[in-house]
């Protein structure tokens, strides 16, 4: 297999889409069974958990349709970072769970997967340019 490295447009593709498939699996897990996680420590550690599983998802379906791999380390920042801001605040405040509003919240979490991937995608872009 060819590795093809890393380039700004893969980071930013790739990190959007760890933010919507972290958005579906909290409703799966939090939101839609409503569930109470018992304690804050509960909750960030379910959280930060499925922030880690959709970087692992994004990255295994990377490589099953042999796509430019992502650095493992950049799409558990962004899940992470995306799991704070834009989910955590939205998700508690979520008026109901209608399909319109559970889109809503997919696409708040691929929103904030872009634009925290955007550091990383300058860095890899201006480090690549420094390179040539």
């Amino acid at each position: 297999m060819i590795r093809v490295s890393m380039n700004w447009k893969n980071i930013i593709i790739s990190g959007g889409a760890t933010g919507a498939v972290l958005a579906i699996l909290i409703l799966i897990v939090f939101i839609l069974p409503e569930f109470d996680p018992g304690s804050f420590a509960v909750l960030c550690g379910g959280w930060f958990s499925l922030a880690l599983l959709s970087a692992l998802i994004v990255n295994k379906i990377s490589k099953r349709a042999e796509w430019p791999e992502v650095n493992l380390k950049i799409l558990i920042s962004v899940g992470c970072i995306t799991s704070i801001i834009p989910l955590f605040g939205p998700l508690f405040g979520m008026p109901n769970t209608e399909p319109i509003t559970l889109a809503t919240v997919v696409a708040m979490g691929a929103i904030g997967g872009f634009f925290w991937s955007i550091p990383f995608a300058m860095w890899s872009f201006f480090r690549s340019r420094k390179k040539n």
